[in-house]
């Protein structure tokens, strides 16, 4: 088959991709980007100098584009939350670090990536997205992490490890399996998520395969800050979950496969302490001497391994030079300084108070475990980022902005109604009947955008 002879099929993947991104062009353009995303490390389109261009790139560009177009024309624009201040506020930092860079090279080499990632953001965050664009997303995401799960568990069964550990690899190029085990957190918590929240038996076995799939890669990959992440996942689903029965289900199925896992797993489990955390104790050494030069204003966007190698001298062990720091947050210290700190910590705490407020206002069960879903995978990547670098990785982004887009899905639902302050003895009364269900609670977006209550029913 010549080129020539699949002109026409292309023609008619291309015709039906724009008429479901014009039909469907939030759920679409981020669900595509969504299921492609663990397969990021080896979708490399080309090579300029030491830019490798990821195909997820593109996607994220054009997704933005996408979303910014259907908000214009379509009137689906809102104003976006307080936490897009934070991130725009420390991406402008990172930005503004690089004047005085101890290695400038290495931190404008960043910047165009962060500016994608802001432009993803803000153009998500800001687009009204129902609850059923949504739950395509979140479909696509958990479906794009089976499927790199499956191959990467294929080529792990055949041989195709990284020092015996699972990987996801394509010809040359190989996924790290501590980045494929992070890039699998939020796939395993939304499919869980819609596991407890399906109503039918055929749906939650369907979703049980695909939770049992995507655990059995994660615990292949044996990366100890991903096994962490995914008991912070279930942790907190067990501590939201008003049945808790329900969450035992996965856990029991995950502890099956556990059970059945080489005993390589458990002897580099038992090994985390012998390693010293596979040098990271002595990185975080280093890292902590480096700031007593550059805790103020810190030294620079990605120049923590070059800080590292002006005090290498100063760790009770060798680990070699230009490491990287494997903690967010003392990497953030480290490169931006104690501004960059806590605009990073502002961020976080904006994210989660702002998820909270949502879960506290859903009206039943199943709204609660969707929202919680996305609280789980971001609370697992944070846990995960005291022992791995995702601060700038596309799938903690990702999640980040899919927790913003579920609250706001959830408040336009109707289901629960937002009021922008309460006084102390609720001085009013509803003049239309609301549903038994509906709960009265401060709007974590600061507005009232129910349908059901506005100011003049108010009085």
């Amino acid at each position: 088959m010549t080129q020539l002879d699949l002109l026409p099929l292309a023609a008619v993947l291309v015709l039906a991709v724009v008429l479901l991104l014009a039909r469907w062009p939030v759920a679409v353009s981020l669900g595509t980007y969504a299921f492609l995303l663990p397969f990021d490390s080896v979708l490399i389109l080309a090579q300029a100098g030491r830019f490798h261009l990821h195909l997820t790139w593109f996607l994220g560009a054009a997704a933005a584009g996408i979303m910014l177009s259907a908000e214009l024309l379509g009137r689906r624009f809102v104003r976006p939350p307080r936490t897009a201040l934070w991130l725009s506020l420390i991406v402008f930092w990172a930005a503004m670090s690089s004047l005085w860079a101890i290695n400038t090279e290495a931190s404008l080499f960043r910047l165009p990536l962060l500016g994608l990632l802001l432009l993803l953001y803000l153009a998500a965050v800001s687009t009204r997205a129902s609850e059923i664009e949504l739950d395509t997303i979140a479909w696509l995401a958990v479906l794009g992490g089976c499927c790199a799960a499956a191959v990467s568990l294929y080529g792990y069964s055949h041989g195709e490890w990284w020092a015996g550990r699972e990987t996801l690899s394509v010809g040359e190029r190989g996924t790290n399996p501590n980045t494929l085990g992070a890039t699998l957190i939020l796939p395993l918590s939304l499919a869980v998520g819609l596991v407890l929240s399906s109503r039918t038996w055929l749906r939650r076995l369907l979703l049980m395969g695909l939770v049992a799939v995507i655990g059995a890669s994660i615990f292949a990959t044996m990366s100890r800050g991903t096994l962490v992440a995914t008991a912070v996942v279930f942790l907190f689903y067990l501590w939201q979950s008003r049945v808790r029965w329900r969450v035992l289900v996965p856990i029991t199925v995950l502890g099956v496969i556990v059970l059945a896992a080489p005993q390589v797993f458990f002897l580099r489990l038992g090994q985390a302490f012998a390693d010293r955390g596979s040098g990271r104790l002595d990185v975080w050494e280093v890292g902590l001497q480096a700031l007593r030069h550059y805790a103020i204003l810190g030294a620079g966007l990605d120049c923590f391994p070059d800080a590292f190698s002006e005090y290498v001298r100063t760790a009770p062990n060798f680990v070699g030079f230009d490491r990287a720091p494997h903690n967010i947050y003392l990497g953030t210290w480290v490169e931006l300084g104690v501004v960059g700190l806590i605009l990073l910590l502002s961020t976080i705490r904006g994210h989660l108070l702002l998820a909270a407020k949502a879960c506290r206002a859903a009206s039943d069960e199943s709204s609660r475990l969707r929202l919680i879903s996305y609280e789980a995978a971001c609370l697992g990547l944070l846990a995960s980022g005291f022992f791995l670098d995702i601060l700038w990785e596309e799938y903690f982004w990702l999640t980040l902005m899919l927790l913003v887009m579920a609250v706001r899905a959830r408040q336009a639902s109707g289901k629960t109604v937002y009021l922008r302050s309460l006084p102390r003895r609720y001085p009013f009364r509803v003049a239309t009947p609301l549903n038994a269900n509906t709960q009265l609670v401060e709007s974590p977006l600061g507005r009232v955008s129910s349908p059901e209550v506005s100011r003049s029913n108010l009085r």
